[in-house]
């Protein structure tokens, strides 16, 4: 449902079954809801231009993500938080997340990172595709 309010531009009802949602899957214990959630409710905050607080609700979808083992989970999460710093000009911080979600997204297979990740490559300067992804993933690598 939240995602129809969000598609309409009602962010205050979508937020509203977010919340809603949140509460739920913490009651129940439900860690995998809980880490989806709340990167749903970042991007309400990014679509409403609150960068802050996004990127407080995607740490938390993060640690969540990471405690759990959630490694498809973490793609996407990684992938909206590269966006809210490259919307802070924080571009050293964005390509450094992306990084990370390119290496987990090529593990698991997650194309749909993937193929974000190929198209956001020549905007960034780097060679179209994945190329690009994987000669930084190991430069980082390499250290």
């Amino acid at each position: 449902m939240s995602q129809i309010f969000k598609a309409q531009g009602d962010y205050t009802t979508a937020l509203t079954y977010l919340q809603d949602s949140l509460a739920i899957q913490q009651q129940i214990g439900d860690k995998a809801g809980e880490g989806t959630t709340l990167n749903n409710i970042s991007q309400i905050y990014d679509a409403q231009g609150d960068y802050t607080t996004a990127l407080t609700y995607l740490q938390d979808s993060l640690a969540i993500r990471k405690q759990i083992g959630d490694k498809a989970g973490l793609c996407p999460t990684l992938f909206n938080m590269g966006h809210i710093h490259a919307q802070n000009d924080e571009m050293d911080e964005a390509v450094s997340v992306w990084v990370i979600a390119y290496v987990i997204a090529k593990e698991i297979g997650y194309a749909q990172v993937l193929q974000a990740l190929a198209q956001l490559a020549p905007r960034l300067g780097l060679p179209e595709g994945l190329e690009g992804w994987e000669m930084l993933a190991r430069q980082r690598a390499d250290g």
